[in-house]
């Protein structure tokens, strides 16, 4: 792992860990493994989500667009859980959270420890401290 790409991992796992702090003490435990689909669909939808975002998948769109696409598709996969499943919205929503920080932490481990942090995250990462710096 590169030491510009720790930044990244430590606060995307943060992140993920905030979601799976939030899911598990929700019920998240229970509710994976009452509605387990969810978890894992939810885990795979966040994942593709990131990984559109940060290697500029679809050319000629930028990757902001791909990833809020991406987004709007995992939050309308989660409504129609919510709407088919028979288990409760609160069950459903625990699983997707904790699915959501599964797939936050499988995707950094990937893109973190096997391979480099794509340079676009890494720009990303860089630019609040320009911006902060900018303003002074």
């Amino acid at each position: 792992m590169r030491s510009e790409g720790l930044s990244v991992l430590k606060s995307d796992l943060f992140l993920a860990a905030i979601m799976l702090g939030t899911g598990l003490f929700s019920g998240g435990s229970e509710a994976v493994r009452a509605v387990p689909v969810v978890g894992v669909t939810i885990a795979a939808c966040i994942a593709i989500s990131v990984y559109l975002a940060e290697h500029d998948v679809v050319p000629g769109v930028y990757p902001e667009v791909a990833s809020v696409a991406a987004f709007l598709v995992t939050v309308t996969v989660g409504v129609g859980f919510v709407l088919v499943l028979s288990a409760p919205t609160a069950v459903v929503s625990a699983a997707a959270l904790t699915g959501g920080g599964a797939g936050v932490v499988c995707y950094r481990t990937v893109y973190g420890f096997f391979f480099p942090v794509p340079a676009y995250r890494l720009e990303k990462d860089e630019e609040p401290e320009e911006t902060v710096e900018a303003e002074s």
